[in-house]
């Protein structure tokens, strides 16, 4: 392989290790403030309860996207989603 294959490669490579530290970190964050969710596919995907909405979140990229919005707004960061859901708790909904 070239230079640039290797170079892509290694870049890829880092990538994934990034995608996979973040799953780990986001999942562990959301466990210690006590948020509900569930993992149906080994942690790819997380299914989230936020009062009564439900919350579609990827740790791997930290999107987040709340079920049954019209805009289908796409949010980010496992901090902000930790705040929404303390936030949705406290307003019942």
């Amino acid at each position: 392989m070239g230079d640039m294959g290797e170079i892509y490669s290694d870049l890829r490579e880092l990538k994934r290790k990034k995608r996979a530290s973040n799953t780990e970190h986001s999942t562990s964050l959301l466990q210690r403030a006590g948020v509900v969710f569930s993992s149906p596919n080994g942690g790819t995907h997380l299914i989230v309860l936020a009062g009564l909405n439900i919350v579609d979140f990827w740790p791997a990229t930290g999107l987040w996207v709340i079920r049954k919005v019209k805009t289908n707004a796409r949010r980010r960061g496992v901090q902000k989603l930790i705040e929404f859901v303390e936030e949705s708790r406290k307003q019942g909904g």
